[in-house]
């Protein structure tokens, strides 16, 4: 059987798929470092000095509603990098998006002067 040459669409496609690959991880949402006391203020002697402990937390919208997670610290790089990763794969489902509608909007001329 004679294998057909792809598409512009499979090509596209193709091009995608190996660029969201090289993204993972991925996430979506923001990490920020912040202090808080820690859940003994009467027998944490940091607390009681009016000091805070650091902390990461994630925040991210699940369902509609914002949510937060505790992460420990050694994960922090990681999902930094995903986070980074989210963006970027953000960036280009955009431009896939406004891609698509040029694509569209070429292939209804030609249609238009071919007639």
């Amino acid at each position: 059987m004679d294998k057909q040459p792809p598409t512009q669409e499979q090509d596209e496609r193709e091009s995608f798929l190996t660029a969201a690959r090289d993204l993972w991880p991925v996430a979506k949402g923001s990490l920020a470092r912040v202090a808080r006391p820690c859940g003994r203020p009467k027998e944490c002697p940091a607390c009681r000095n009016g000091q805070r402990h650091p902390m990461w937390i994630f925040t991210f919208r699940q369902g509609g509603r914002l949510r937060c997670r505790y992460v420990p610290a050694e994960l922090a790089p990681i999902l930094r990098r995903a986070l980074g990763n989210g963006r970027r794969l953000e960036k280009r489902l955009t431009e896939e998006g406004e891609a698509l509608i040029e694509r569209y909007r070429r292939d209804r001329a030609s249609r238009r002067t071919d007639e």
